[in-house]
């Protein structure tokens, strides 16, 4: 039974002739309330050092969370850090990367290059080997009279040099 208005509006003592009390009765209802009483205090001791747990249990959980925050702070902060440094190096590998593609390029293009030169040497070579084979050929066609008197070329030839040193300078040009 709990002391509370109820038990207490509960409690009747039966008055003897109208003058006296039930001894046994308010002794037993006494008695009673006294138990109560006693355990209600040892309750409230206990509640009051369990009231006292939880606020030290209290302070230490602020104490943890003050701590995780701290730490959480940090591990933030060293991961940023870590990111930043990771994309630098990404960078410098990145400019590494088109230095290196830039210098393969320009090597590329100069051995083209070379080999286009030696290619129009070639080329201009043949053209002058042919040109020389032409003139032997078309000279031994025509002998030379015996009097140096003006030479006479045929009409033909001299537009077919032109024709061929026309075509010489155009590639020359496009160079």
């Amino acid at each position: 039974m709990a002391l509370d208005a109820e038990y207490f509006d509960s409690i009747y003592i039966d008055v003897v002739k109208k003058k006296y009390y039930n001894a046994n009765k308010v002794r037993a209802v006494f008695e009673d309330i006294r138990r109560q009483a006693e355990a209600l205090n040892a309750e409230n001791l206990a509640l009051r050092r369990q009231l006292s747990e939880l606020n030290g249990r209290k302070v230490e959980l602020g104490d943890a969370l003050l701590s995780a925050q701290t730490i959480y702070q940090e591990i933030v902060e060293r991961a940023k850090a870590r990111a930043g440094e990771i994309v630098a190096e990404a960078e410098k590998r990145r400019d590494q990367i088109l230095q290196e593609t830039q210098r393969q390029q320009e090597y590329s293009v100069s051995r083209v290059e070379e080999a286009f030169g030696r290619l129009k040497q070639m080329h201009l070579d043949s053209i002058e080997a042919i040109n020389a084979e032409w003139q032997d050929y078309l000279c031994g066609l025509y002998p030379e009279p015996e009097e140096p008197e003006e030479e006479e070329l045929p009409e033909d030839l001299e537009e077919k040099l032109g024709a061929i040193a026309d075509q010489i300078q155009a590639l020359e040009e496009e160079e």
